[in-house]
C-alpha cells in the first residue's frame, strides 16, 4: 500500500471515529458530568459546627460545676450547699448529654448525606468511565491521525481546515474527558474520606457520652446520699430541714408575690380547657399529696402545697395547659424548676427538674415539653413536684385534673 493509500486509511478513520462519537457537537455543546459537591454538604458541615460549638459552652459550664463541687468537698461545706453544687453539675452533664446526642445526630445525618453523595458520584464516575472506554477502543481500532494524513488526504485547503478543526476538537474533547475523569476520582476519594471522619467522629462521642452517663449516675448516687446523710438522725435532719424550710417559705412568698403582681399587670384572661397531667400516663400515682404530713425523720408536722409524682430520672415534663413561661430558675429547695401563667392568675410550678426545655418569655402549649424529672432541690428519688397557683396562692393540684 503507498503511503498516500495508507494515510488515507487512516484518515478514514478518523471521519469515522469522528462519526461515531459526534465530533461536531462535542466541539460546540459537550457537557461532561459536574464535580461540584452537592451544597446540602457544606449546609450540613455548618450546622454541625453550630452543635460542636454549643456541646463547647456546655462542656465548659459542665467543668465549672465540677470545679465548685470540689470547692465545696475541701470546704467541708454543710450537706445542703455541697447538694447546692451538685445539683449545678448534674445541670450542666445533662446539658452536655443533650448536647453530644444532637452532634451525634448531626454527624448520623451526615453520614447518611454523604453516603447519598457517594452514590452519586459512582453512578456518574460509571458513566463516565464508559465513555472513556469507548473513546480508547475507537482510537486502538482505527488508529490516530495526524496533521501529515490531513495534508495528504485533503481535498483542497477548506477541506483540510475543516478536517483540521475536527481532529483539533477531538484532541480537545479527550483532554476534557480525561480531566473530568481523573477530578471526580479525586471528588469521590475526598468524600470517603469526609465519610470515614464523620464516622471516627460519631465513635468519638458515642464514648464521650457513655463517660458523662457514667459520670451522671455517680453525681446522681452523692447527691441522694448527701441528703440520707443528714436525715440519719432526728437532731441533724431537723436542723437542716429548718434551713430548707425557711428557705422554701421565702421563695413561696416571692413567687406568690410575683405572680399577684403579674396578675394585675397582664390583665390575661384564663386559657380555658382543663389541664393535661404533666407526665407520661404511666406516671400517675402521687407519692406524697397536697396538704399537712408528717415528716418521716423528725416526725414533725410539715405543710406540702404541692403534690410528688414518682418517676425515672429523665422522664419528659409536660406543660398542664397553654401559657407563659415566666420562671426558669434554682433554688435549693425546689431545685431546678419553672413557673407558667395560664392567665386569669392560674399558675402550674414544676420543680426538683434536671434540665430545661424552655427558657423565660416562651410561649407554651398544653403538653409541649419544659422540662424532664430530677432529683435537683431537697429531695431523694427522682420525681416531680407539681404546684397550682389561683390568684397566687398553692391550691390543690389534683382539682384541676380529671
Amino acid at each position: 500500500m503507498s503511503l498516500k493509500n495508507e494515510k488515507r486509511g487512516k484518515t478514514a478513520g478518523i471521519k469515522k471515529a469522528a462519526l461515531l462519537i459526534a465530533a461536531a457537537i462535542l466541539c460546540t455543546t459537550a457537557q461532561l458530568p459536574s464535580v461540584e459537591p452537592v451544597s446540602a454538604a457544606s449546609t450540613s458541615e455548618s450546622e454541625i459546627k453550630a452543635l460542636e460549638d454549643k456541646l463547647a459552652l456546655a462542656a465548659e459550664a459542665r467543668k465549672k460545676a465540677e470545679q465548685a463541687v470540689s470547692d465545696a468537698k475541701s470546704e467541708k461545706a454543710d450537706a445542703i450547699k455541697s447538694k447546692q453544687a451538685i445539683d449545678k453539675k448534674l445541670l450542666a452533664l445533662s446539658e452536655e448529654m443533650a448536647a453530644l446526642e444532637q452532634v451525634i445526630t448531626g454527624y448520623e445525618l451526615s453520614i447518611e448525606a454523604k453516603n447519598a453523595e457517594i452514590d452519586e458520584k459512582n453512578a456518574e464516575l460509571e458513566k463516565l468511565y464508559s465513555v472513556v472506554r469507548e473513546r480508547i477502543r475507537i482510537k486502538r481500532e482505527e488508529g490516530s491521525a495526524d496533521l501529515l494524513a490531513l495534508v495528504l488526504d485533503a481535498d483542497g485547503l477548506q477541506d483540510f481546515f475543516m478536517e483540521l478543526d475536527r481532529y483539533v476538537c477531538m484532541l480537545d474533547y479527550d483532554e476534557r474527558l480525561m480531566n473530568s475523569y481523573r477530578d471526580g476520582l479525586e471528588s469521590l476519594n475526598g468524600m470517603k474520606t469526609a465519610l470515614e471522619d464523620s464516622k471516627a467522629q460519631v465513635e468519638s462521642r458515642k464514648e464521650e457520652l457513655e463517660l458523662r452517663r457514667s459520670e451522671l449516675e455517680s453525681d446522681k448516687a452523692a447527691a441522694e446520699k448527701l441528703i440520707a446523710d443528714a436525715e440519719k438522725d432526728a437532731e441533724t435532719a431537723e436542723a437542716t430541714l429548718a434551713k430548707v424550710e425557711a428557705e422554701e417559705a421565702r421563695y413561696n412568698r416571692e413567687r406568690e408575690e410575683k405572680l399577684a403582681e403579674l396578675q394585675k399587670t397582664s390583665n390575661q384572661a384564663y386559657v380555658g380547657g382543663t389541664f393535661k397531667w404533666p407526665l407520661p400516663s404511666k406516671y400517675t400515682t402521687v407519692s406524697c399529696g397536697f396538704g399537712w404530713r408528717t415528716h418521716p425523720v423528725t416526725g414533725k408536722p410539715q405543710f406540702h402545697n404541692g403534690i410528688d409524682i414518682p418517676a425515672p430520672y429523665g422522664t419528659e415534663i409536660y406543660a398542664c395547659n397553654d401559657g407563659t413561661v415566666v420562671e426558669v430558675s434554682y433554688n435549693y429547695a425546689d431545685g431546678n424548676y419553672v413557673t407558667i401563667s395560664h392567665g386569669g392568675g392560674v399558675a402550674s410550678f414544676y420543680s426538683h427538674v434536671s434540665r430545661f426545655a424552655v427558657k423565660v418569655g416562651d410561649k407554651v402549649s398544653r403538653g409541649q415539653v419544659i422540662a424532664y424529672v430530677g432529683t435537683s432541690g431537697y429531695t431523694t428519688g427522682a420525681h416531680l413536684n407539681l404546684n397550682i397557683y389561683k390568684d397566687s396562692v398553692a391550691v390543690d393540684p389534683m382539682g384541676y385534673f380529671k
